[in-house]
């Protein structure tokens, strides 16, 4: 009985290993950039940049909603998450939530002066450069989230 044990006790250590080493190399995937240039140097794809603050909770439903609605609708666009919160802070949320899309702390602005963002969320599509999609702040938020999803389905049927 004891011979018969030892190869499940192996089989499970070896199993625990694995699991161990996987946490690991997930948590070295979270990126995180000082500009989009350097997020996304060369984009394939049009983007979706989604603008959030760690102190919103809204804001990272919407960072999780966008991320479930392009992987379940199989949208060839590249999710950026666009954050004016320092590095430090943002490491362990997105590790935690196992976010491995690029983000930018954006700490100077740049990106939220660029695109006129007064609120979080916010969201705006970029594809080589031309804006497709952004927020409008005076609409509701529902409205807005909406017509983001209404432009990305439309992006995946051209």
């Amino acid at each position: 009985m004891r011979r018969k044990a030892l190869p499940i006790v192996f089989l499970l250590g070896v199993l625990m290993s694995l699991a161990c080493a996987e946490i690991v190399t997930r948590e070295e995937t979270v990126k995180i950039y000082s500009s989009l240039e350097e997020a996304v140097p060369r984009p394939a794809r049009p983007l979706l940049l989604v603008f959030f603050s760690l102190d919103c909770h809204l804001c990272w439903d919407e960072l999780f909603e966008m991320r479930h609605f392009l992987e379940k609708n199989s949208i060839p666009v590249d999710l950026v998450g666009i954050s004016r919160d320092p590095e430090e802070e943002l490491r362990p949320f997105l590790s935690k939530f196992a976010f491995f899309h690029p983000v930018v702390s954006d700490r100077g602005r740049a990106l939220y002066r660029r695109f006129e963002v007064r609120l979080e969320p916010f969201r705006v599509i970029l594809d080589r450069g031309s804006v497709l999609y952004q927020d409008d702040s005076a609409l509701d938020f529902f409205v807005r989230r909406d017509k983001v999803k209404r432009c990305l389905v439309e992006i995946a049927s051209q």
